[in-house]
């Protein structure tokens, strides 16, 4: 029996060595790919470095594209960031803190894996709400005159930092009035039923709610208290397509 011992603590020892790995790997933050100019610093925005793809980034961190950048993030097991030119995310995956992403400016695209039940949600901060994700995709878009969520799918939980939101809730008005754009219908009497069925779709979808969620193939715009929830915009679905089409080879890799 004595002579097992030593067998055993080199089998424990071998299996902790080849594990190892694995772990390191799980909680990795690497760009898989990269084009134009991309920085990363501390999450102060100090000691800014230029980075490039295969490039390991640390758990807290800022990254930034510029005029021509574009990036591909895997972050660890949580899954895919994608950043459009000129924006910026902190990732925040470290020990002593919740896992977050702030959205501090620009176009970026973020597909999550499904976070089992009792793992901790994952955060992505904006500057008007805080919304809590257990694996989905969407992106956000803080840019001048757009301050968007939108929905490819699952689902989001959208909360208010302070107070509530007023939150107007469109759905056939929006479709009926995309589909008259699109037809360029232009009949008066038309034009006079919409009026009417707005007015009415109006005043029966305004509620107040300190937290919504946000489902597939919808979007919010922030607008300081005020929320409008609609069906995706043109320009919101273009901006998913041009993104999902540069990041598709790891973005079919997420389990959502």
């Amino acid at each position: 029996m004595r002579s097992l011992k030593p067998s055993i603590g080199l089998i424990v020892l071998f299996l902790g060595i080849i594990s190892a790995p694995d772990s390191i790997a799980s909680d990795a933050i690497e760009i898989v790919k990269a084009e134009g100019n991309l920085t990363v610093s501390d999450p102060t925005g100090n000691n800014p470095k230029l980075a490039k793809t295969k490039d390991a980034l640390p758990s807290a961190n800022l990254l930034s594209t510029g005029k021509d950048g574009r990036a591909v993030i895997r972050v660890g097991n949580t899954g895919y960031v994608v950043l459009e030119k000129n924006s910026q995310v902190e990732i925040n995956t470290s020990n002593d803190h919740a896992g977050f992403f702030r959205h501090l400016s620009g176009v970026i695209y973020y597909a999550v894996n499904s976070i089992k039940k009792n793992d901790r949600t994952l955060e992505v901060r904006i500057k008007t709400a805080t919304m809590g994700i257990r694996g989905t995709r969407f992106i956000v878009t803080d840019i001048p005159d757009r301050n968007e969520v939108g929905m490819r799918k699952g689902i989001l939980s959208v909360e208010s930092p302070a107070g509530e939101f007023e939150i107007h809730k469109k759905s056939e008005q929006d479709e009926f009035e995309a589909m008259k754009r699109e037809a360029q219908v232009a009949i008066e009497d038309e034009k006079h039923q919409f009026d009417k069925y707005k007015e009415n779709t109006q005043r029966e979808f305004v509620e107040y709610k300190h937290e919504f969620t946000l489902g597939m193939d919808r979007m919010v715009s922030f607008d300081g208290k005020r929320v409008d929830d609609k069906p995706l915009s043109g320009a919101t679905k273009k901006d998913m397509e041009t993104l999902e089409d540069y990041a598709g080879k790891w973005l079919s890799e997420v389990e959502d």
